[in-house]
C-alpha cells in the first residue's frame, strides 16, 4: 500500500541525518548540498550549516518529525536517482541503507516508472521480527577470558533489567555488550594500521566493512547504538523519548544476532 506521510522514531532519525549527511558513505554532502537537498524535498530550512553538518541535520528532523507529509517527502527525495546522477553506485548504497533504515517502522522505497515510491514494508523486521536463539556463548567470542566474562554478566543484568520492566537501563547495557565484543573482535584482528578504539560507530561500521555481521545487523546496531545514548540524561529529556518494551525486544535480536554472526568468524584470536 502505498505512503504518503510517516512518523519516525527519533533515533531513527539520528540515523537517516547520517545517510543525508555521507559522513560514513555511501554520499558525502556538503553544508550547502544538505540545504539544496531538503529544499529539493519542499522543506523551508536556513540558508547556511551554520553548525556541525549532523547537528545541523539532526536539528531540521526533530523540528519537521510532525509533519508526516513532509518528512515522507524528504524520504522520497533521499531515494531520487536525480539526486545521484553520474553516482549509480551511491543511489544503490543509499536506497539499501535507507530501506533497512525504514523497515525498522515498517516502511519500504520500491521504484515505479524510474521515480522512489514510499510503501507499506510487508517484510517488517526481516530476521529481527522472529526470536532468535542465541548459539554461542560470549566466551566462544571474546579473546580475553575475564573480559568474556564481564561481558557475559552484563548480558544477563541486561536481561534481567528487561524482564524487570526497566527498559532504559537494559538497552544501556545490551549497547554496551556489543560495544565490548566488537571491540575486543576488532583488536584481537588488528594487524595493521591504526588501532581500533571501542568508538561503537565505527566498531559497527568495521564489522559491516568486513563481513563479521551481516548488514541487516549492521543497520539495526546503529539504531541501538542511537538509543544506547540516551544513558546521558540531557539527550533523552531533549528528545522527550522513553524505549518500551518492544524497544528492547528488537535491541535484544539485534545483539543476539551479532552475537551468532561473530561466532561463525571461528574461535577467538589470541592477543
Amino acid at each position: 500500500m502505498t505512503v504518503t506521510e510517516i512518523e519516525l522514531d527519533d533515533a531513527v532519525l539520528e540515523r537517516l541525518a547520517s545517510i543525508i549527511c555521507g559522513d560514513d558513505g555511501p554520499f558525502y554532502r556538503r553544508g550547502f548540498e544538505i540545504v539544496k537537498f531538503f529544499r529539493a524535498a519542499g522543506w523551508s530550512v536556513p540558508d547556511e550549516v551554520d553548525v556541525a553538518r549532523r547537528a545541523w541535520t539532526i536539528a531540521r528532523l526533530l523540528e519537521g518529525k510532525d509533519d508526516g507529509v513532509a518528512m515522507a517527502r524528504l524520504v522520497l527525495r533521499l531515494a531520487d536517482r536525480r539526486e545521484y546522477l553520474g553516482e549509480d553506485t551511491a543511489h544503490t548504497r543509499v536506497l539499501d541503507d535507507l530501506n533497512a533504515l525504514l523497515q525498522i517502522e515498517g516502511y519500504a522505497i520500491v521504484t515505479e516508472r524510474g521515480r522512489p515510491k514510499l510503501v507499506e514494508d510487508e517484510q517488517e523486521l526481516g530476521r529481527m521480527a522472529a526470536p532468535i536463539e542465541l548459539t554461542a556463548s560470549v566466551s566462544q567470542i571474546v579473546s580475553d577470558k575475564e573480559f568474556g566474562e564481564q561481558l557475559s554478566r552484563r548480558l544477563d543484568e541486561a536481561h534481567r533489567c528487561w524482564q524487570s520492566a526497566a527498559p532504559t537501563a537494559a538497552i544501556v547495557m545490551l549497547g554496551s555488550v556489543l560495544e565490548g565484543v566488537l571491540y575486543d573482535v576488532a583488536i584481537s584482528r588488528h594487524d595493521s594500521g591504526k588501532v581500533p578504539t571501542d568508538h561503537l560507530e565505527s566498531l559497527i561500521n568495521m564489522a559491516g566493512e568486513n563481513r563479521w555481521i551481516a548488514k541487516d545487523v549492521v543497520d539495526y546496531a546503529h539504531v541501538l547504538r542511537d538509543h544506547r545514548n540516551l544513558v546521558h540524561p540531557k539527550k533523552q529529556w531533549k528528545q522527550a523519548y522513553a524505549p518500551e518494551g518492544d524497544t528492547v525486544d528488537i535491541a535484544w535480536r539485534v545483539v543476539v544476532a551479532a552475537l551468532n554472526d561473530l561466532a561463525e568468524l571461528g574461535p577467538p584470536l589470541q592477543r
